[in-house]
Formats: structure tokens, C-alpha cells, sequence
């Protein structure tokens, strides 16, 4: 008997999710002979959820929520010997790994075109004991996304991301950093460090396609107002690549050290201070999406 778990964050999709429950439920009784839904009502019930449903070998697991309850599904079932294949349906603010698989951003259109016969591998990265789909950073960036509260998220969706993160950009914060890899090494000054198991930032295609078990490491070196700006163009034109003030590695896997008390974020969430040893478990889940041409 074919079988399927729904997991639902009751806070996503503007606090409506609950509102879609039976509609999601039937699309999976379209495929499936057995349904169960899980609500979830704190940190963490997500990967809980998405264990059992790895011990009870459920087919597939299909997850609505923004990137956070993404990342807690995905902490469940990414190094598990069973595996179930994973679908989402984006109800955050942000919504970038489901954006990279190319799903309907609107909420009834992404249930419609769910199709439990089309499947895409993807990578996953792992930061110490923590998992992540999309993103790692470390620097202003991470603490704007921790600092934009619930209540905002809900009224001005990613707006409230958008002003976070110009005030930090404001700011004038550098640290030394450590970043040491298997294709080279980067030592010295540094604002921002992003690893991206993709080819998009904040919505922008910067590289080309990243199907091969690499992450992406970019190294903003430049705490200044104006560095800072000068990578805004070259984002909107995908060409963060070949701007100075960036320094850019390929790399499966990472350790990243400060001398300085610094703490990290993995898909919009908090994680350790550093330091950090990242690899790349590659084509490690297979999610419900259209193959990419």
C-alpha cells in the first residue's frame, strides 16, 4: 500500500495553510492509498514528523511551509537509510528551494501541478550536525533574516526581509575568516560568507546550472558601503563571478574558522557559531518537480 505524509506549518501562507489542508490531502489521495497530516505547533515537530515517516518507509513525504519547515523535513530524512521522495508546496516569504525547482509560487497552482511521476534529485548540505537545501551564511545577512519577527513576515511578506537587510547593509561589520577547501583556501578579511548549493540568490540566477555535488562559496571581502553596493549590479546581471570585491571557490567540502565569535544560518535559521565543517551529500533527495531542461 502505497502511502503519504502531509506536513503542514498552520503559520504559512499568510496564516491560511489550514485553509488548504483538504485540498492538499486530496491531491495526495489522487496517488496515494493512505494519507496521514501532521500540524505542526513548535521548532522541530517538522523533523520529528519527517523521521517517522522515514522509519515507517511512507513513500513520499509532502511538506507546506516557507524554507525554515522545508529545512526541518529535510534534517529528518537526509541521512536516513530510507528515504522518502520529498514534495513541497511554498507557503514562507522567501520560498527560494522551491523557486530553484521551478514550482507555482501560487499556492492552489503549486497543489495542482503537484505530479507524484516527476521527480528532480537534489543536493543537500550538511554544517556540522545541521542540514540545509539552499543556503549557509555567516555575517549581517543571517542576523537581518533572524531579526524579522513572525507578525512582520505575515503583513509585509519578503518587503520585511528587503528592509532588514538594508540595515545591515548600513552597517559596517568585518571579520577575519578561515575558509579552507579542497580547490583552494581563502584567509583574511571578510563582511559575508555564503555557501549556495545553487544557482540562485534572492531570486537572481548567478551561476549556471549546479547539478555536480559543488557548493558555491562567495566571499564578500569588503566591508564598505560602497563595496558593498558595487555587488548589487553585478547580482542583477548574474555576474557576482568576476567582481573584485568577491572572493568565489567550487567546493564539496568546507571548514570555515574566525578568530572572532561568529554565528551562522542555514536556510533562513540560526545555527553554530564557528567553526563549521560543510559537505555536500550530493543528489541526496528526490523532490516532486518538473525536470529542468
Amino acid at each position: 500500500m502505497k502511502k503519504a505524509m502531509v506536513i503542514i506549518n498552520p503559520t504559512s501562507g499568510g496564516e491560511k495553510a489550514l485553509d488548504y489542508k483538504e485540498k492538499l490531502e486530496n491531491k495526495a489521495k489522487e496517488y496515494f492509498e493512505h494519507v496521514e497530516t501532521k500540524i505542526t505547533e513548535k521548532a522541530l515537530d517538522a523533523t520529528h514528523f519527517a523521521e517517522e515517516a522515514s522509519r515507517e518507509q511512507y513513500d513520499a513525504v509532502v511538506v507546506f511551509g516557507g524554507d525554515g519547515t522545508v529545512n526541518e523535513v529535510i534534517s529528518g530524512i537526509a541521512e536516513r537509510d530510507y528515504i522518502p521522495k520529498l514534495g513541497i508546496i511554498p507557503g514562507g516569504t522567501g520560498n527560494l528551494i522551491t523557486k530553484l525547482l521551478e514550482i507555482n509560487q501560487d499556492i492552489d497552482g503549486a497543489i495542482d501541478e503537484l505530479d507524484f511521476n516527476l521527480t528532480n534529485k537534489i543536493d543537500i548540505g550538511k554544517a556540522n550536525d545541521n542540514y540545509f537545501g539552499y543556503i549557509f551564511s555567516i555575517g549581517s545577512l543571517p542576523e537581518a533574516i533572524h531579526n524579522v519577527e513572525i507578525e512582520d513576515k505575515t503583513k509585509f511578506g519578503i518587503l520585511a526581509y528587503a528592509v532588514n537587510t538594508m540595515k545591515s547593509v548600513m552597517t559596517d561589520q568585518v571579520f577575519n575568516i578561515k575558509v579552507e577547501t579542497e580547490n583552494g583556501n581563502y584567509v583574511g578579511e571578510a563582511s559575508h560568507v555564503l555557501v549556495l548549493l545553487t544557482n540562485y540568490f534572492a531570486d537572481k540566477k548567478i551561476f549556471e546550472e549546479n547539478k555536480d555535488g559543488y557548493a558555491n562559496i562567495l566571499i564578500l571581502k569588503d566591508a564598505s558601503l560602497f563595496s558593498k553596493l558595487s555587488v548589487i549590479p553585478d547580482l542583477l546581471k548574474g555576474d557576482v563571478v568576476g567582481n573584485d570585491n568577491i572572493e568565489y571557490i567550487r567546493a564539496r567540502n568546507i571548514k570555515i574558522s574566525s578568530d572572532s565569535e561568529l554565528e551562522s544560518d542555514v536556510d533562513g535559521d540560526k545555527s553554530d557559531n564557528l567553526p563549521v565543517e560543510i559537505k555536500v551529500l550530493a543528489q541526496r533527495v528526490e523532490v516532486f518537480s518538473k525536470p529542468k531542461e
